[in-house]
C-alpha cells in the first residue's frame, strides 16, 4: 500500500521502536501500516501531529478507508481502488515535495551549524561552563528545529549528527553545573540520535557520559558496564577505559583497575578537539592514573605522577581549567593517602584548586573536594584545613547554578 510506503519514507532512518515511543503508540501497529493493513484514524492523527505534514495521512487513510468502504468485493472494486490510491499518492506527493524544499535547509545552514559543533568542542575545555551553555543550546535548538520541519533524508543525517553532538555536550555541562536530572535529560535525547546514525564517537561519547552520571551517582557496577558496551574508537578509547577504572578502583578491584589503566596508558592520544569527549592526551592520563591509585590507597605511588600532571598544566603544555583543577586536587589527595600524610600541604592545595575555578566550580571537582575534606577530616585543628573547609562550604550547589 502506498500508504504504508510514505509512512516508511517518513519514518526514514528513525527505528520503529523509536517512533513508537515518540507517539505512544505500540511499534506492532506501525508495522502493520507500513507492511500494507490500513491503520487506525487515530494513529494517522498521531503521525501527522508528530511529523507536522498538515493532516496529509490522515486525510489519504479517510479516503482509502472510504474507497474500501464503498466498493464491492470483486475484481473491479480492487482496480478502482488501486487507481484511486495511486492518483491521491501522486497528488501528495507532489505537495509533499513542494512543501519539504521550501523549508529544506540550505548547505551554508548546514554548515554553519556544523562550524558551531566544531567551535563548541575546540572551546569546551576552556570557556565557563555558564558562558558556553547557552551558545549550545542555541545550536541545539537550530537543529531540532530544522529536524522537526521535516528535512530532507541528506539533511536529516547532517541535522541529527549536529542535534546529537550538541544534546551530548549539553548533558556534560547540565551535570557539571550540578544538574543532573537535566544533564539525564540531555543524554536521552543525544542517545535517540545516535540511533539513527552510524556515528561511534557519539555513540562512545553517550557511554562515557552514562559512566559518568553512574559513577557519581554510586553506581559502580553500571559505570564499568557503560565503559565497556561502548563502540570502540581511537579517539574515545582511552577516556572509557579511564573511567572503567576508576570504577572498578570504587568497586575495591585492584587488579581490574590497574589492568584498565594500562589500556588507558597504550590508548592516550594527543589531537586537536573534536566533537565528542575531549581529547584524552597525557597530561590528563596521568592525573587521572594518580587519582584512582590515591583512591586505592597508594598514595606515595600517585604523588610523582600527580606533580607531573601538575606540572604540565603549569606550563602551558596541557589547557583545561577542569583539567587543570583536578590535577592540583589530585595532588592534594595523594599527599594525604600516603603514609606520612602532608595534611597542611594537601589542604592549600585544596584552596589552590578552588581557586582555579572561582568563576566556573563544576559539579566534579565539589565531589573531589569533598572527598579531600573528609581525608582531611583527621587533621581538622590546622589551619590550612580550616580555610579550606570554610571555602568549600562557600562553593554550594546554588553557586553552581547561579554562575
Amino acid at each position: 500500500m502506498a500508504l504504508g510506503r510514505r509512512i516508511r519514507i517518513l519514518r526514514g532512518r528513525m527505528s520503529q521502536d523509536t517512533l513508537s515511543r515518540r507517539i505512544g503508540f505500540h511499534r506492532t501497529r506501525i508495522s502493520k501500516a507500513e507492511n500494507g493493513e490500513l491503520p487506525s484514524a487515530d494513529l494517522c492523527a498521531a503521525l501527522d501531529d508528530y511529523w507536522r505534514t498538515g493532516g496529509e495521512i490522515a486525510a489519504w487513510q479517510a479516503r482509502l478507508e472510504a474507497a474500501r468502504d464503498g466498493d464491492g468485493d470483486g475484481a473491479a472494486g480492487t482496480d478502482r481502488r488501486q487507481v484511486f490510491e495511486f492518483s491521491a499518492a501522486g497528488l501528495i506527493a507532489a505537495d509533499t515535495y513542494r512543501r519539504r524544499a521550501r523549508r529544506n535547509p540550505d548547505a551554508l545552514t548546514l554548515s554553519e551549524l556544523a562550524d558551531e559543533v566544531d567551535g563548541h568542542a575546540a572551546v569546551f575545555t576552556t570557556t565557563p561552563h555558564a558562558i558556553l551553555a547557552p551558545r549550545v543550546y542555541r545550536t541545539w535548538q537550530s537543529a531540532e528545529r530544522l529536524l522537526d520541519a521535516g528535512a530532507k533524508t541528506r539533511a536529516q543525517a547532517r541535522l541529527t549528527q549536529i542535534a546529537g553532538y550538541s544534546a551530548y555536550m549539553l548533558s556534560r555541562l547540565a551535570f557539571n553545573l550540578g544538574d543532573q536530572a537535566a544533564s539525564r535529560r540531555f543524554v536521552t535525547q543525544a542517545g535517540d540520535h545516535a540511533d539513527q546514525i552510524d556515528d561511534p564517537v557519539l555513540a562512545a561519547a553517550m557511554a562515557a557520559m552514562s559512566s559518568t552520571l553512574a559513577f557519581y551517582g554510586h553506581q559502580y557496577t553500571e559505570a564499568v558496564e557503560f565503559a565497556r558496551r561502548a563502540p570502540d574508537h581511537p579517539y574515545t578509547r582511552a577516556r572509557l577505559a579511564a573511567y572503567e577504572a576508576r570504577a572498578l578502583a570504587a568497586l575495591g578491584d585492584p587488579g581490574g583497575t590497574r589492568e584498565a589503566l594500562a589500556r588507558m596508558r597504550r590508548a592516550v592520544i594527543d589531537v586537536p578537539a573534536r566533537p565528542g569527549s575531549s581529547p584524552f592526551g597525557p597530561a590528563t592520563a596521568e592525573s587521572f592514573t594518580a587519582g584512582v591509585l590515591a583512591r586505592l590507597g597508594a598514595g606515595d605511588e600517585a604523588e610523582p605522577i600527580a606533580r607531573a600532571a601538575v606540572d604540565a598544566f603549569e606550563r602551558g603544555r596541557a589547557v583545561g581549567f577542569e583539567d587543570h583543577g583536578h590535577a592540583v586536587m589530585v595532588l592534594a589527595t595523594a599527599l594525604v593517602r600516603r603514609p606520612r600524610p602532608d595534611a597542611a600541604e594537601a589542604a592549600r592545595l585544596g584552596l589552590r584548586a578552588l581557586a582555579i575555578l572561582a568563576a566556573s566550580p563544576t559539579q566534579t571537582l565539589i565531589s573531589r573536594a569533598g572527598r579531600l575534606a573528609a581525608d582531611l577530616a583527621g587533621h581538622a585543628p590546622l589551619p590550612e584545613v580550616v580555610d579550606f573547609r570554610e571555602r568549600l562550604i562557600a562553593v554550594t550547589r546554588p553557586a553552581l547554578m547561579e554562575e
